[in-house]
């Protein structure tokens, strides 16, 4: 019998597939941008997510093609909408009664915020990572998100811990409408590859 101690864990089946696919998607990554072809792959968590997330970063280390990427968590992406979508939005109705203390903090949260949504809005990748909403600004700020980068054809590799039924029910819960996630899948599945 073998000494299992030599023993290599070996990435699921369903994994060597999709990081095959993964590899030909880089491999032509610059007709895959100027097309605005991205992702979106279900049930990245854990283990798996690490290991795509790792290849991914790895591809994008290696190529020599020009062209930007932004690679965004989706912890950074909450809490970007949460800063655009609710304080910000609070807070600007009533600036006027703001100390020049809390008046810098805001011009500060709305620069960065700015900045964050000029990079997702323009880089030729978004690459956003765990995709999993909790709260219907997280979904407004998606859809917003997905339509800029779509009408400017710009690829978005999109990962989430979620199956295909489960983000399209967090979808329609958290964005009150099925017709918006319809629409929003609509236009993701239109550019993107799908892996479950």
């Amino acid at each position: 019998m073998p000494d299992g101690t030599h023993f290599i864990e070996q990435p699921p089946l369903q994994d060597v597939d999709l990081l095959q696919r993964l590899n030909q998607y880089f491999e032509t990554l610059d007709i895959r941008l100027r097309q605005g072809q991205g992702w979106v792959i279900y049930n990245a968590k854990g283990k798996r997510a690490n290991r795509i997330t790792q290849f991914m970063d790895a591809q994008l280390q290696a190529t020599d093609i020009p062209f930007s990427h932004y690679f965004l968590p989706w912890r950074d992406f909450a809490l970007t909408s949460y800063l655009v979508e609710v304080e910000m939005h609070h807070l600007s109705q009533r600036q006027d009664t703001l100390s020049d203390r809390s008046r810098a903090e805001y011009e500060m949260a709305a620069r960065v915020s700015r900045q964050t949504l000029a990079r997702m809005v323009t880089a030729d990748l978004l690459i956003l990572s765990g995709l999993l909403p909790q709260h219907g600004h997280e979904v407004n700020y998606l859809e917003q998100t997905i339509d800029r980068r779509s009408d400017n054809r710009l690829a978005t590799i999109l990962l989430t811990p979620e199956q295909p039924h489960e983000l399209a029910h967090d979808m329609t819960r958290l964005g009150e409408s099925r017709e918006r996630w319809e629409r929003l899948a609509t236009r993701l599945y239109a550019t993107s590859l799908i892996a479950l």
